[in-house]
Protein backbone atom coordinates (compact mmCIF):
# COMPACT_ATOMS: atom_id res chain seq x y z
CA UNK A 1 0.00 0.00 0.00
CA UNK A 2 2.60 2.36 0.68
CA UNK A 3 4.57 1.64 -2.57
CA UNK A 4 1.16 2.24 -4.38
CA UNK A 5 1.02 5.54 -2.37
CA UNK A 6 4.54 6.83 -3.37
CA UNK A 7 3.52 5.58 -6.74
CA UNK A 8 0.76 7.67 -7.53
CA UNK A 9 2.44 10.78 -5.40
CA UNK A 10 5.21 10.65 -8.16
CA UNK A 11 2.53 10.40 -10.95
CA UNK A 12 0.49 13.24 -9.84
CA UNK A 13 3.92 15.81 -9.17
CA UNK A 14 4.73 14.96 -12.92
CA UNK A 15 1.63 15.03 -14.49
CA UNK A 16 1.27 18.48 -12.43
CA UNK A 17 4.62 19.66 -12.92
CA UNK A 18 4.30 18.86 -16.85
CA UNK A 19 0.57 20.73 -17.10
CA UNK A 20 2.76 23.91 -15.46
CA UNK A 21 6.05 23.58 -17.70
CA UNK A 22 3.55 23.64 -20.64
CA UNK A 23 0.95 26.31 -19.88
CA UNK A 24 3.91 28.57 -19.31
CA UNK A 25 5.88 28.22 -22.43
CA UNK A 26 2.38 29.08 -24.35
CA UNK A 27 2.45 31.83 -21.93
CA UNK A 28 1.55 35.60 -23.65
CA UNK A 29 3.36 39.01 -21.95
CA UNK A 30 2.20 42.60 -22.35
CA UNK A 31 4.73 44.88 -21.15
CA UNK A 32 3.62 48.63 -22.06
CA UNK A 33 5.05 51.43 -21.12
CA UNK A 34 3.76 55.31 -21.29
CA UNK A 35 3.68 58.32 -20.18
CA UNK A 36 0.91 59.55 -18.45
CA UNK A 37 -1.29 62.72 -20.08
CA UNK A 38 -0.33 66.10 -18.26
CA UNK A 39 -3.36 66.84 -15.74
CA UNK A 40 -4.46 63.38 -15.84
CA UNK A 41 -2.83 61.42 -13.48
CA UNK A 42 -5.57 61.72 -11.19
CA UNK A 43 -8.51 60.65 -12.72
CA UNK A 44 -6.44 57.94 -14.31
CA UNK A 45 -5.50 55.77 -11.20
CA UNK A 46 -9.55 56.75 -10.37
CA UNK A 47 -9.97 54.60 -13.69
CA UNK A 48 -7.79 52.19 -12.38
CA UNK A 49 -10.08 51.48 -9.45
CA UNK A 50 -12.64 50.99 -11.03
CA UNK A 51 -10.93 49.37 -14.45
CA UNK A 52 -8.84 46.47 -12.29
CA UNK A 53 -11.74 44.95 -10.80
CA UNK A 54 -13.88 45.18 -13.58
CA UNK A 55 -10.61 42.88 -15.65
CA UNK A 56 -10.30 40.38 -12.77
CA UNK A 57 -13.67 39.55 -12.91
CA UNK A 58 -14.40 39.16 -16.90
CA UNK A 59 -11.31 37.86 -17.47
CA UNK A 60 -10.44 34.56 -15.43
CA UNK A 61 -7.55 33.48 -17.40
CA UNK A 62 -5.35 36.98 -16.88
CA UNK A 63 -3.25 35.56 -14.83
CA UNK A 64 -0.98 39.17 -14.11
CA UNK A 65 -2.60 42.49 -14.73
CA UNK A 66 -0.43 45.55 -12.65
CA UNK A 67 0.11 49.09 -13.04
CA UNK A 68 3.23 50.34 -11.95
CA UNK A 69 3.78 54.06 -11.80
CA UNK A 70 6.75 56.47 -11.01
CA UNK A 71 6.43 58.48 -7.48
CA UNK A 72 5.93 61.58 -9.96
CA UNK A 73 2.81 60.50 -11.61
CA UNK A 74 4.40 60.83 -14.90
CA UNK A 75 5.73 57.59 -15.95
CA UNK A 76 3.30 54.14 -16.24
CA UNK A 77 4.23 50.48 -16.63
CA UNK A 78 1.64 47.95 -17.68
CA UNK A 79 2.30 44.30 -17.18
CA UNK A 80 -0.30 41.29 -18.60
CA UNK A 81 0.40 37.76 -18.69
CA UNK A 82 -1.73 35.22 -19.86
CA UNK A 83 -1.78 31.71 -20.14
CA UNK A 84 -2.05 31.71 -23.92
CA UNK A 85 -3.31 33.50 -26.77
CA UNK A 86 -6.45 32.91 -26.70
CA UNK A 87 -6.96 34.71 -23.47
CA UNK A 88 -4.97 37.38 -25.04
CA UNK A 89 -7.28 37.66 -27.98
CA UNK A 90 -9.74 37.68 -25.56
CA UNK A 91 -8.42 40.74 -23.52
CA UNK A 92 -8.14 42.91 -26.39
CA UNK A 93 -11.74 41.87 -27.43
CA UNK A 94 -12.92 42.93 -24.44
CA UNK A 95 -10.39 46.07 -24.17
CA UNK A 96 -12.41 47.17 -27.31
CA UNK A 97 -16.02 47.19 -26.18
CA UNK A 98 -14.96 48.55 -22.91
CA UNK A 99 -16.47 51.53 -21.79
CA UNK A 100 -13.11 52.01 -19.89
CA UNK A 101 -10.95 52.09 -23.08
CA UNK A 102 -11.56 55.97 -24.84
CA UNK A 103 -10.72 57.52 -21.12
CA UNK A 104 -7.98 54.89 -21.28
CA UNK A 105 -5.73 55.60 -24.01
CA UNK A 106 -6.87 59.10 -23.58
CA UNK A 107 -5.30 59.55 -20.59
CA UNK A 108 -1.62 57.77 -21.49
CA UNK A 109 0.85 58.34 -23.80
CA UNK A 110 2.16 54.80 -24.66
CA UNK A 111 5.75 54.58 -25.62
CA UNK A 112 6.58 51.07 -25.93
CA UNK A 113 4.48 47.73 -26.37
CA UNK A 114 6.44 44.23 -26.28
CA UNK A 115 4.36 41.34 -26.43
CA UNK A 116 6.88 38.29 -25.69
CA UNK A 117 5.85 34.77 -26.50
CA UNK A 118 4.54 33.24 -29.66
CA UNK A 119 2.22 35.49 -30.62
CA UNK A 120 0.16 33.97 -32.94
CA UNK A 121 -1.04 36.34 -36.53
CA UNK A 122 -4.64 36.87 -34.84
CA UNK A 123 -3.22 38.56 -31.63
CA UNK A 124 -0.64 40.32 -33.35
CA UNK A 125 -3.57 41.60 -35.99
CA UNK A 126 -5.43 42.39 -32.84
CA UNK A 127 -2.95 44.59 -31.67
CA UNK A 128 -1.99 46.34 -34.41
CA UNK A 129 -3.28 50.11 -33.70
CA UNK A 130 -0.85 49.83 -30.82
CA UNK A 131 2.19 48.02 -31.67
CA UNK A 132 3.95 45.56 -33.94
CA UNK A 133 6.56 44.40 -31.55
CA UNK A 134 6.41 40.61 -31.10
CA UNK A 135 9.46 38.90 -29.30
CA UNK A 136 9.57 35.38 -29.42
CA UNK A 137 10.86 33.46 -27.02
CA UNK A 138 15.08 32.48 -27.69
CA UNK A 139 16.81 31.44 -24.62
CA UNK A 140 16.16 30.95 -20.83
CA UNK A 141 14.01 29.09 -18.24
CA UNK A 142 10.83 29.07 -16.77
CA UNK A 143 10.39 27.33 -12.96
Amino acid sequence: MKKLLILVSLLITTISFAGHHEATENQIIFTINANIVEGKADSFKALLKEMVPAVKASEPDTTRYQYFMSPDNKKLTLIEVYPNNEAALFHMAAFAVSPFGEEFLASISITSFVIAGNASPELMESVEPFTSDNRPPVQGFIR
